[in-house]
C-alpha cells in the first residue's frame, strides 16, 4: 500500500479550522471532512442510545421534553453525515408542522419561505452554529445544501440522499406523518422527534403517537425515549416541569399577587432542591394564612 494510501486525514476542531477563508460550498464540504465529530461527549445514556440509533436506522422516532438534547443531537448526526465522504448524503432538510403561532398563520407572515419560517428554524441554526461555525453554516443555506420544507409542501417530493429532521412531529396529524414517511429516496435518513406531553393540536390524534405505535417492529426503524431526568439544560427545568404534572393542584381561589404574599414575603419557603412535588407544604401555608396564624 501507498504512503499516500496508508496515511488518514487528521481530524481537527472547529477552533484549528478557524484560520481557513470560506468563499463556497466547496471549501465549506473539505473542512466538514477534516472536523473531528468524535469529540461529542454524552451528557448521559438516553443520549447515546438516541445517537446510535440514528446511525444504525434509516428512520428513528424520539420523544422526550424540551432541554434533553433532541434537536443537538440531531443536527450533530445530520452535519457529520453530511461530512462524510463514504456516503451519499448530499443535503439536510428540516422540516417542521407549523402550527399557527399567535394567530398567525404562515400564508400571511412577510416573505418568501426561508423568511416565513426562520422564526421556527432558529433552534436548528444555532445548534448548527456551534458545530461547524456561523460562516460555513451560511455558505450551506445559500448554496442549498441545507434547506427548509414546511410540511404542507411536501407533497409529490421524494427526498434521495438527504438527512431530514421533522421537529415537533407530536404537531402533525397521522396523514401528515404518512404522507412524510413516504417521502423518503434511496440513501436518506430520516429523525423524527417531538414531545407527546406538549402537542398544539387540540382536534386531531397526535401523527407522533399514530406512528410510533404503528412502526414499532418494523425493520430499518428505530426508536428512542427521553424522560425528565434526563433534561441537560438548567436543573430547575425539571423542577419546573413536575409542578405541570396533574399531581400539583393550584389553587384558584387565590390570585397570583395573594400567592406572592403567601409565600415568599410572609413564609420565605422554598420548594425541595430534589424537584419533588410538596404540595402538603403548599397547601399547609395556604390554609395556615387562612386561619389567621
Amino acid at each position: 500500500m501507498s504512503k499516500n494510501k496508508s496515511m488518514t486525514q487528521k481530524k481537527v476542531t472547529l477552533d484549528e479550522l478557524s484560520h481557513h477563508a470560506i468563499t463556497n460550498k466547496r471549501q465549506v464540504m473539505k473542512d466538514m471532512k477534516m472536523l473531528n465529530f468524535d469529540t461529542l461527549e454524552y451528557k448521559n445514556s438516553a443520549q447515546k442510545r438516541f445517537y446510535e440509533a440514528i446511525s444504525k436506522k434509516d428512520i428513528t422516532f424520539c420523544t422526550g421534553p424540551a432541554g434533553c438534547g433532541k434537536t443537538y443531537l440531531s443536527v450533530h448526526r445530520a452535519l457529520r453525515e453530511l461530512g462524510d465522504k463514504n456516503n451519499s448524503i448530499d443535503g439536510i432538510v428540516i422540516v417542521k408542522p407549523l402550527v399557527e403561532a399567535a394567530g398567525e398563520k404562515i400564508g400571511f407572515l412577510p416573505g418568501d419561505i426561508e423568511e416565513k419560517t426562520l422564526p421556527f428554524m432558529m433552534s436548528f441554526y444555532y445548534n448548527m452554529e456551534q458545530i461547524i461555525g456561523k460562516q460555513r453554516l451560511k455558505v450551506l443555506k445559500e448554496s442549498g445544501v441545507i434547506e427548509v420544507i414546511p410540511m404542507a409542501y411536501m407533497r409529490g417530493i421524494t427526498l434521495a440522499n438527504k438527512f431530514v429532521i421533522l421537529d415537533e412531529a407530536q404537531n402533525a396529524t397521522p396523514e401528515q406523518i404518512k404522507m412524510f414517511v413516504t417521502r423518503i429516496g434511496e440513501h436518506s435518513k430520516y429523525v423524527i422527534s417531538g414531545d407527546l406531553a406538549q402537542s398544539d393540536i387540540k382536534k386531531h390524534h397526535s401523527g407522533l403517537e399514530d406512528a410510533i405505535k404503528r412502526f414499532a417492529g418494523v425493520h430499518g426503524v428505530g426508536l428512542a425515549r427521553f424522560k425528565e431526568k434526563d433534561i441537560v439544560r438548567h436543573s430547575l427545568v425539571r423542577r419546573l416541569l413536575k409542578r405541570y404534572k396533574d399531581s400539583f393542584q393550584i389553587l384558584d381561589d387565590y390570585t397570583a399577587e395573594e400567592t406572592i404574599s403567601m409565600w415568599v414575603h410572609e413564609n420565605q419557603m422554598d420548594a425541595p432542591a430534589d424537584g419533588s412535588i410538596d404540595t402538603d407544604n403548599y397547601h399547609y401555608t395556604i390554609n395556615k394564612r387562612e386561619n389567621g396564624l
